[in-house]
């Protein structure tokens, strides 16, 4: 098949090349079928509106996208468009995490080089997901230009509310049924415990890490400003003098230098990691938390239909009296349309479970690989 090219639009669009579905040759045997890189971070426009915007290159063998390799240019803003979107769609997986909004010093060159690294982490992430990756919204993103983009956004916001915006009123109610806990409802709080607690100590461990990271900058500083003396004190000394206290200069500056490197490793390989790791903690209780809504939703219904079905008993033992039959026929009707938002809830609320507990399974047979990553970082090459 011919190579098939589509312009990126200035300041946002999509690039496409090679042929349809599977079997590219850009994503080889024993390599993921989805592989994303995150590359030309490009500051846009002045002022309070300006921004980073990132090309997000892909290569994939899947076949349910029409190009072997694509490419479009993505700023921050849609990157929290899309997890938001994820979030909404799949309550209860693990959505990996996105790097946290700066207010200060974001075009700075390392803040720069930090972020395109996450979000490139992220999609990757995204990627690998057994249920993100099939998401539309995931493939739109990678896909989509501006137009398009625009447009899906626009579209998923008009769908927003529904079922979704009625749980928050189905939450403030409750029921006597929601403080029984079931076996699975102990699963999930033994879960809750740990994450919180293995969270806790990761930020211990960050604490410590954080100061070796200062100790050593201040170290190649130390070390520079050392050199600097050394070299300036030569200056005013006599010709016997200079070579050996130039020297010493230059030495400490090559330290300096070295000591400076290691932190780069450090922070890259060791610092960077945990902070990621103790954000993916974050994704895992923000997953328990959507299961612990569509609970309290469901038992919220439940409490609902109680009522309005003692309302309606508390009718028909009523005296006589104009109107009660029409009275009895609109409770009638409002318990049965509380039945029907119950069975929905319980629904909801069985998907949202089982999803999670797979989300969970999943995150514990990955986690040894994750927390290898952080433990045996490799310092020095």
């Amino acid at each position: 098949m011919e190579d098939v090219a589509v312009d990126a639009a200035a300041g946002g669009g999509a690039a496409a090349s090679g042929g349809g579905g599977g079997g590219g040759a850009a994503v080889g045997g024993g390599v993921p079928d989805l592989v994303i890189k995150v590359s030309d971070p490009i500051k846009n426009a002045e002022g309070l509106n300006s921004y980073i915007s990132y090309k997000v290159n892909t290569e994939t063998t899947l076949e349910e996208y029409d190009y072997n390799q694509f490419s479009v240019i993505r700023r921050y803003s849609d990157f929290v468009w899309l997890r938001e979107t994820l979030l909404k769609s799949l309550p209860g997986a693990i959505i990996p995490p996105l790097p946290e909004k700066a207010m200060m010093n974001r075009f700075a060159p390392e803040f720069v080089e930090g972020r395109r690294r996450a979000l490139e982490r992220f999609l990757n992430r995204c990627a690998e997901h057994p249920l993100a990756s099939k998401n539309e919204t995931f493939k739109t993103f990678l896909l989509a230009d501006d137009d398009k983009l625009k447009k899906t956004k626009e579209g998923l916001k008009e769908k927003t509310g529904g079922y979704f915006g009625s749980l928050s009123s189905a939450m403030t109610l409750s029921t006597k049924l929601e403080q029984v806990k079931s076996d699975q409802d102990i699963t999930f709080d033994e879960i809750a415990t740990y994450v919180q607690n293995l969270e806790a100590q990761m930020q211990n461990v960050a604490k410590h890490t954080a100061a070796i990271v200062k100790r050593g900058r201040e170290l190649a500083q130390g070390l520079f400003e050392f050199g600097l003396a050394f070299t300036l004190l030569g200056q005013h000394e006599t010709e016997a003098l200079v070579t050996a206290l130039t020297q010493m200069g230059h030495t400490a500056d090559q330290l300096s230098l070295i000591a400076a490197e290691q932190v780069e490793k450090e922070q890259l390989w060791f610092e960077e990691p945990i902070v990621d790791y103790i954000q993916m903690l974050g994704a895992v209780k923000e997953a328990l938390a959507k299961r612990q809504e569509s609970r309290k939703a469901y038992f919220g219904r439940v409490s609902d239909k109680e009522h309005k079905a003692a309302s309606l008993e508390k009718l028909k033992a009523a005296p006589e009296k104009p109107g009660k039959a029409d009275k009895v026929t609109a409770a009638e009707g409002a318990l049965a349309a509380a039945e029907e938002a119950e069975e929905v809830a319980k629904g909801h609320f069985e998907e949202v479970s089982a999803r999670a507990l797979e989300e969970m399974d999943r995150f514990k047979q990955t986690k040894a690989d994750d927390m290898r990553k952080v433990t045996q970082p490799t310092l020095i090459q």
